[in-house]
């Protein structure tokens, strides 16, 4: 699993700004509206296009409502003209369950509303591709702002990690998932079993998918209870030296550390863009990620979906190729979907 190297999505449910709340937001942060101008098609389709790690935030939202009525809409509303929400957008909203969107009150618009709904949207692709690669999840719990006039979100607690399971077990079947357990296998610990063993085969997770756990902050919440992540959904954002330790993510893509990482058997996730480089064209940063090995390449621009620079990340050929630092000579693996 680990000796394979593929193109993920940056906020990978970004349907981005109306043109409405874009104004109002350009006239309060211009440099805020600049980052923020950029939309993913659906989920389906870059998948479809050879996207195997999608990235999604998520809010809490235990009791429903929390983000139903957002500030920008009511602002937009004020200037004139407003882009339509989708179709049952307020009524999920309404609904318990954690919320999908960057910015709550700000950047709102999502191709999936919900977390369930973002997972149900992975496993009919899954099951409409059988012999696909793995589909690595990333999840980013978010907490946002809580400024005048915005909700005020929920805080993180053991409550929210085990919320985030039970949501992950209502829509996939364990044995559609990559589990720690199932890494971690007889070893001590899971970073013992990739440092010595690895991670499983590809062919064993084909039609599987992965669930990575964001941030450093999260991860006591995650493990307490839970030594080496036994019985959880997602493999942490791991610090190397500690018993959970198998995801490490390493947003710097110039970083020499990432080489030293996948050759000892962690699985890596770096961010190949920058805005200084996307607004350039340079495209540096972005080889050196690719160069170093890191097996997940994150980006805003995937393929030939192109800033207006003309920025955009490809590998040499494939969508997907044999890792360049730690794949045996015997390696030989391509999209069959």
């Amino acid at each position: 699993m680990n000796q394979v190297q593929f193109i993920g999505t940056h906020n990978s449910y970004h349907a981005g700004l109306a043109p409405s709340e874009m104004a109002v937001l350009r006239k309060q942060n211009p440099q805020a509206a600049e980052s923020l101008n950029y939309r993913h098609p659906k989920i389906e389709a870059q998948l479809d296009a050879g996207a195997r790690q999608l990235e999604i935030d998520v809010y809490g939202d235990a009791k429903g409502g929390l983000f139903a009525d957002p500030l920008f809409l009511r602002l937009a509303a004020k200037e004139g003209a407003v882009e339509l929400m989708p179709p049952g957008w307020a009524e999920a909203m309404k609904k318990p369950g954690f919320k999908v969107m960057h910015a709550n009150d700000v950047d709102f618009r999502s191709h999936c509303a919900s977390f369930v709904a973002c997972l149900q949207i992975v496993r009919t692709w899954s099951k409409a591709h059988p012999g696909h690669l793995p589909v690595y999840l990333q999840i980013e719990n978010k907490v946002g702002s809580a400024r005048e006039g915005f909700a005020k979100p929920e805080p993180l607690t053991k409550a929210t990690m085990d919320a985030l399971d039970v949501e992950i077990r209502s829509v996939f079947e364990e044995s559609e998932v990559v589990k720690p357990d199932d890494v971690r296998g007889k070893h001590a610990t899971l970073e013992e079993a990739v440092l010595q063993e690895g991670w499983p085969s590809l062919d064993w997770a084909r039609n599987k998918v992965v669930f990575l756990l964001d941030q450093e902050k999260v991860t006591p919440l995650y493990t307490e209870g839970h030594p080496s992540l036994e019985g959880r959904m997602m493999f942490t954002n791991g610090k190397p030296g500690t018993s959970d330790a198998a995801f490490v993510k390493m947003n710097d893509a110039t970083s020499p550390q990432i080489r030293e990482l996948v050759r000892k058997g962690y699985l890596v996730r770096t961010m190949t863009d920058d805005p200084q480089s996307v607004r350039s064209g340079d495209t540096k940063r972005q080889q050196m990620g690719i160069a170093s090995g890191a097996q997940i390449l994150s980006t805003d621009y995937p393929f030939d979906w192109k800033a207006g620079s003309g920025y955009h990340v490809s590998l040499p050929g494939e969508k997907v190729r044999c890792n360049p630092v730690n794949a045996p000579k015997s390696c030989n693996v391509k999209l069959p979907d």
